[in-house]
C-alpha cells in the first residue's frame, strides 16, 4: 500500500530532494573549487583506488597462500629425503668393524706367500651397484638442507607480506585528507618495493626445487648410468623452458609466459631505454605545444601535501580508463591554488596533451557548410582552460594552434564566465597582442557598469591574469600607454566596490598591485603570487599609485569624479602613516608631496574629509617642505580659512603650527596674504575664545607666538623694504595698524599678567618681536603698559632660565620710549 498522508507525501519528496541533492553534488563542483578538499575528484579518486587496493590485496593473497601450500608440500618431501641422506653422514658400529676386517685381511695377505707385487682388489660393489662416495653424500645434504633453507624462507617473509599488504584501517576526515593518506601509503609501498619483494618470493621456490634437482643428480651420479642421464636430461628442459620463458616474458611484455618478478626485472634491465624513450616523447610533445624553455621557473620547495595530491591524480590519469573519471581528474587541476608546487609533476605526467585533447571534444565543427567551429560544452571547456593554464603558468608553453579557433570561439560564446576564461587564456599566450589584453578589461568594464554579472571566481581570474600579463607584455609603450588609460579607471572602480565591501578580498589585494605596475612599472615579483604580502602592501602601494594618478590624471584617463575618489581614499591612506615607522621614506615623501598639491588646490579642504582625516593631513604637511616660495601666500590664505571654519582643536592645532612654520623669515608677499585673509582677528578671536580654559591653553600660546613671529617677519620685511625702496614701505605699515588697532595687545598683557611661572618662550619670541615692533612705531601708547606687566613678570621670575636676557631687553624698550 502506499502512504498518501501529508506527512508520507513530505517524506517522500524531502528524500527525493536530498536524492536530487547528492547526486548533484556527485556530478558538479562549483566553479574554481574542483580540487577543494570536499570536491568531486576525491570522492572518485577514493573509489577507484578502494576497488583496485581491494582487486590488488585479494591477488596477493591468494599468491601468497598457493605459495605457502606448496611450501609445506615440498618441505615434507624434502624433509624425508633428508632424513635418509643424512644419516649416511653419521658414524655407525659397522664401519669400525669392516674397518679392522679391512686391516685384518691385508696383515693375512702380506704374510701369505703370495706374490707381494700382485695387486689387491676389494669388493666395492654391491651386486651391480656402486656405492656412493663420503664426498658425494656431504654434497647431497648440502643442497638439500640449502633447499630446505629456501623453502622455509619463504614460508616466512610470505607470513611477513600478508601483514604488509594488510588494508589500511578507516581513516575519518575529509575525503581529500582520505585520499592523501592512501596515496602517501601507496608510495611508500611502492618506493620500498612490496610488491617487487612478494613477487619474488616464488623465486626461493624456484631455487629451492633447483637445488632439491641438483641433489638427486648428485646422489645418482655413483649409481646407474642410465637413471642419473634420464633424470638430468628432465631436470634440464624444465629449467631451459623456466629460462626461456623468463627470457620471452623480458623481450615480449605481451607474451603469456610472464613470471612474478618479470615486470620488474623488465623495469631493472630497460630503465635507461625507457628513460631516453621518455625524453624523446617529451621533446615530441614539448615540439608540438610550442614549449621552449627561454624562462624557467625558478626552483620552489614542493609541499609534501601538493605533491600527494598530484601523484593521486596521476595515478588516476595512468589507471583509469573510464573516460569521465580522467576528466574529472583533468578537470580537477583547474581547481587546485596557483601558489601549488607539484604542477611539475602533472606535466611530467602528460597531462597537457590529454586536456586539449578533451577540450577537442568540447567543439563541433561543421564539416558541410561554412567549416566553422561550434562550442557544444562551454562548460567543460572552461575547466580544461583553467587546467591548461594552472599547468602552463611559469613556463613557456604555448595554446596549440590547431585549437587557437575553437578558444575563439569559446571567448566569444553566451556564457560569461566560459568566455572570461577563455579571453584569459587567450591574452596570456598572446602578449604582444593589445586586442586581447583589452578584452579582460572589457568584461570587467561591462560589469563594473552594471551591463554584466560576474562570479568572485571570474573576477578573480580576470584580474590575476591581466596581473600576470602586465608583467611581461612585449608590447610598444604607444600601446602600453593606451591599455594603460583604458584599463586604470575600470580598475579604480571596481577597487572602490572591492573597498565598499562589496566583493572579495582577494580583488582588493589584486587590484593595487596591477594599478602599480601601470602607474610606476615598479613592483616585486615575490609579491605577486602571494596574497598575504599584497594584504600587507596594500596601504604603501595604494599610497603610491594614488600619488602617480593625482600628479598626471589626463594620462591615466581619470576623470574628475573617479578623481574625486582616488583623493578621498588618498587622503584617508596617506594621513596616517606618519604615525608608523615601518614605511619606507619613499612612500612618505610620496604622501607628502600629494597632500600638498591636493591640500592648495583645495580638493582635501574643510568639509570634504573628515576632521580626523584632516588634522592628520595637516601633521602630515608640517614642515611645509613640498610648498614653493610662489605657493605660500595661497597655503596661508587656505589655512586661516580653515581655521576660520572649524572648530576641531586637531586641526585648529595642525593650521597654526602650519602658519607659523610659513611666517618665520618669510617675504612680503606672504605677510601681506596672511593680513589680507584677517589671520591676525582669527588667531586673537581663537586665543580669547580658549583663555579661559587651563586644559587647552596650548592652543592660546600657539596663537600668541604665531602672532610674534608674524610681527617679527613683517619689521624684517619693513625694515628692508625701507632700505631698498621706501616708497613701497607704506603698504607693509597696513599691518601694523592692524595689529595695533586690534586686541592683540590686550590679550597679550591678559596672558603674560595671569601667569605664576616662567615660560621661556617669552623672552625668547614674545619680547624680542615687541622690541622690533616698538622700534618701527615707538610712538604708540600702549607701550607703557606693556613695560609695566613684562616689568611685573620678570620680577615674580627673577632667577629664572632667561631672566636676565628678558632685563635686558626691558632696559632696550625704556630707552627706545625715553627717545621718543
Amino acid at each position: 500500500m502506499f502512504d498518501v498522508s501529508a506527512s508520507g507525501f513530505i517524506e517522500s519528496a524531502s528524500n527525493l530532494i536530498g536524492l536530487f541533492s547528492e547526486t548533484s553534488q556527485e556530478l558538479w563542483d562549483e566553479l574554481g573549487s574542483e580540487g577543494a578538499e570536499h570536491a568531486r575528484i576525491w570522492h572518485i579518486y577514493n573509489d577507484e583506488t578502494a576497488k583496485m587496493d581491494a582487486a590488488t590485496i585479494d591477488g596477493l593473497n591468494r599468491g601468497i597462500d598457493v605459495l605457502l601450500v606448496f611450501t609445506g608440500l615440498f618441505s615434507a618431501v624434502l624433509t624425508t629425503f633428508i632424513i635418509q641422506s643424512y644419516q649416511q653422514m653419521l658414524p655407525s658400529p659397522s664401519d669400525s668393524t669392516n674397518l679392522l676386517l679391512e686391516q685384518l685381511i691385508m696383515d693375512l695377505r702380506r704374510s701369505s706367500i703370495l706374490n707381494i707385487n700382485e695387486p689387491i682388489l676389494l669388493p666395492t660393489v654391491i651386486g651391480e651397484h656402486l656405492v656412493p662416495t663420503t664426498r658425494e653424500i656431504h654434497w647431497v645434504n648440502g643442497l638439500w638442507f640449502a633447499a630446505l633453507a629456501c623453502s622455509l624462507s619463504a614460508a616466512l617473509v610470505s607470513m611477513l607480506a600478508k601483514q604488509w599488504i594488510q588494508p589500511a584501517p578507516n581513516v575519518s576526515g575529509s575525503p581529500q585528507f582520505r585520499a592523501r593518506k592512501r596515496q602517501w601509503r601507496y608510495a611508500q609501498l611502492k618506493r620500498w618495493h612490496v610488491h617487487g619483494v612478494i613477487n619474488a618470493l616464488p623465486l626461493l621456490l624456484h631455487a629451492a626445487l633447483l637445488l632439491f634437482f641438483a641433489g638427486i643428480i648428485v646422489l645418482l651420479w655413483s649409481g646407474d648410468i642410465a637413471i642419473m642421464t634420464a633424470t638430468f636430461c628432465i631436470v634440464a628442459l624444465a629449467y631451459t623452458f623456466y629460462l626461456g620463458s623468463m627470457w620471452m616474458s623480458l623481450i615480449y611484455p605481451d607474451c603469456p609466459y610472464q613470471h612474478p618478478i618479470s615486470e620488474h626485472m623488465r623495469l631493472l634491465i630497460y630503465s635507461k631505454a625507457s628513460s631516453k624513450s621518455n625524453l624523446d616523447l617529451q621533446a615530441k610533445t614539448d615540439e608540438a605545444l610550442h614549449y621552449t624553455r627561454r624562462h624557467p621557473t625558478p626552483s620552489t620547495i614542493v609541499d609534501p601535501n601538493h605533491l600527494t595530491d598530484a601523484s593521486a591524480l596521476v595515478w588516476i590519469l595512468q589507471n583509469c580508463s573510464n573516460k569521465d573519471t580522467i576528466a574529472a581528474a583533468l578537470q580537477a587541476i583547474g581547481g587546485l591554488s596557483k601558489d601549488f608546487t607539484a604542477f611539475h609533476i602533472l606535466r611530467d605526467a602528460g597531462a597537457l596533451t590529454l586536456i586539449l585533447r578533451h577540450f577537442s571534444t568540447c567543439f563541433h565543427r561543421d564539416m558541410s557548410v561554412d567549416l566553422r567551429w561550434h562550442v557544444t560544452e562551454a562548460e567543460f571547456a572552461e575547466r580544461y582552460c583553467r587546467a591548461w593554464v594552472r599547468l602552463t603558468h611559469g613556463t613557456s608553453i604555448l595554446w596549440p594552434r590547431s585549437l587557437q579557433d575553437p578558444l575563439q570561439v569559446l571567448s566569444r560564446c553566451d556564457n560569461i564566465h566560459a568566455s572570461a576564461i577563455a579571453t584569459c587564456t587567450i591574452a596570456l599566450n598572446s602578449l604582444e597582442s593589445r586586442t586581447s589584453q583589452l578584452e579582460m578589461i572589457y568584461h570587467l568594464k561591462a560589469f563594473v557598469d552594471g551591463e554584466t554579472t560576474l562570479s568572485d571566481l571570474t573576477q578573480r581570474w580576470l584580474l590575476d591574469t591581466f596581473l600576470e600579463c602586465s608583467m611581461n607584455w612585449e608590447l610598444h609603450a604607444a600601446v602600453v600607454r593606451d591599455i594603460t588609460r583604458k584599463s586604470v579607471p575600470v580598475l579604480l572602480r571596481l577597487l572602490q566596490r572591492t573597498t565598499d565591501g562589496t566583493f572579495t578580498t582577494h580583488c582588493h589585494a589584486t587590484i593595487p598591485l596591477i594599478l602599480q605596475i601601470l602607474t610606476t612599472v615598479d613592483s616585486d615579483g615575490l609579491m605577486a603570487w602571494n596574497e598575504e604580502n599584497r594584504a600587507h602592501a596594500f596601504r604603501q602601494t595604494m599610497i603610491l599609485v594614488f600619488h602617480a594618478i593625482i600628479q598626471n590624471p589626463g594620462y591615466y584617463g581619470v576623470s574628475n569624479e573617479i578623481l574625486d575618489l582616488v583623493i578621498i581614499q588618498f587622503a584617508q591612506l596617506a594621513a596616517p602613516i606618519f604615525m608608523l615607522i615601518k614605511f619606507p621614506k619613499v612612500v612618505k615623501e610620496a604622501a607628502r608631496r600629494g597632500l600638498s598639491k591636493l591640500y592648495l588646490e583645495g580638493r582635501i579642504a574643510h568639509g570634504l574629509v573628515p576632521d580626523s582625516v584632516l588634522a592628520d593631513i595637516l601633521q602630515v604637511l608640517h614642515p611645509p617642505v613640498m610648498v614653493s616660495q610662489a605657493q605660500k601666500p595661497w597655503f596661508v590664505k587656505i589655512l586661516v580659512n580653515t581655521l576660520a571654519i572649524s572648530a576641531d582643536r586637531n586641526v585648529e592645532i595642525g593650521c597654526i603650527r602650519l602658519i607659523e612654520s610659513i611666517l618665520r623669515d618669510c617675504q612680503s608677499d606672504v605677510i601681506r596674504a596672511f593680513t589680507e585673509s584677517n589671520g591676525i582677528a582669527n588667531l586673537i578671536q581663537l586665543s580669547n575664545a580658549n583663555a579661559g580654559h587651563i586644559a587647552i591653553r596650548r592652543l592660546q600660546l600657539d596663537c600668541i607666538r604665531t602672532l610674534c613671529v608674524f610681527i617679527q617677519s613683517s619689521t624684517k620685511c619693513y625694515v628692508k623694504q625701507e632700505e631698498l625702496c621706501p616708497s613701497h614701505s607704506p603698504s607693509l605699515e597696513k599691518q601694523f595698524d592692524e595689529i595695533f588697532a586690534s586686541d592683540f595687545f590686550k590679550t597679550l598683557l591678559a596672558t603674560v599678567g595671569v601667569r605664576r611661572w616662567w615660560l621661556a618662550e617669552i623672552a625668547d619670541c614674545w619680547l624680542p618681536s615687541l622690541l622690533l615692533l616698538c622700534a618701527v612705531k615707538p610712538k604708540e601708547q600702549v607701550w607703557k603698559r606693556v613695560e609695566v606687566v613684562f616689568k611685573n613678570f620678570a620680577e615674580n621670575n627673577v632667577g629664572e632660565e632667561g631672566s636676565k636676557r628678558m632685563v635686558n631687553d626691558l632696559k632696550t624698550l625704556r630707552s627706545l620710549l625715553e627717545g621718543v
